[in-house]
């Protein structure tokens, strides 16, 4: 399979693919889980401040919790890169894979009326250390759990391809960006068209997507090297 796939064109699937998932899971737990996203902290934060403002200011605080788990999972995902973790984690990316895929396996067995914090913190948790292992495209930091920074990027290359004359580079940010935003977008819509039909079942889709991307980290050399840059970023550091 790998020598029908460049390394580029795996490198921007996987981004695809987690794009999909991170819109995927937005989507699900807002609409399915109290209203509350799992990857947009911002939403989280934003929400927060201005239910904190209202008389039912305690539902605000729903939004608290997977803030927690978002920042715990960046730490534990950045963990796996300190040297003396790493010499015996050989593959953190199929680790975090793992893990996310057995937490939202075991969700979706849940009952409906399980608590929702059960599910919006540990989706956020799992997210986060997906973002942090999974954060480039082409040598461009992208983000597959949300998109500010990824319509911030497109909207640099656009400007750069039309007045700056950097064509070659940044028509492929153009093409990269304007597709992981696409398929972040499409992700949620799917979520609507899921998530209450399916129930927690409907994170099955999810654990569908991460086994193609499993698949791709596999066969992908570049991804390893991706992900062991990051640590040499880290142990320069400490």
């Amino acid at each position: 399979m790998s020598q029908f796939l460049t390394e580029g064109t795996r490198d921007l699937t996987r981004g695809v693919l987690l794009a999909l998932g991170g819109g995927y899971l937005d989507g699900y737990t807002y609409l399915d889980h109290g209203r509350v996203f799992a990857n947009s902290m911002t939403g989280n934060v934003v929400l927060l401040g201005i239910n904190c403002l209202e008389p039912s200011w305690r539902q605000g605080l729903r939004h608290l919790p997977p803030i927690v788990m978002f920042m715990l999972g960046i730490s534990a995902a950045r963990i796996l890169m300190v040297p003396r973790i790493s010499a015996v984690v050989r593959k953190p990316a199929l680790l975090v894979l793992t893990i996310e895929m057995a937490t939202l396996a075991v969700l979706s067995f849940l009952r409906n009326t399980t608590p929702d914090i059960w599910f919006t913190m540990s989706i956020a948790f799992v997210a986060s250390m997906q973002v942090e292992i999974f954060n480039k495209i082409h040598g461009n930091t992208y983000n597959s759990t949300f998109t500010t920074g990824n319509l911030r990027t497109l909207s640099e290359g656009v400007t750069d391809w039309l007045f700056r004359g950097e064509r070659k580079d940044a028509g492929l940010r153009i093409i990269d960006f304007s597709l992981i935003c696409v398929t972040f977008a499409f992700g949620a819509i799917l979520a609507g068209l899921l998530a209450k039909r399916m129930g927690n079942r409907a994170l099955w889709v999810e654990i569908l997507l991460l086994t193609c991307v499993v698949i791709l980290t596999e066969i992908s050399p570049h991804s390893a090297g991706s992900v062991q840059r990051s640590r040499n970023r880290v142990e320069e550091k400490m």
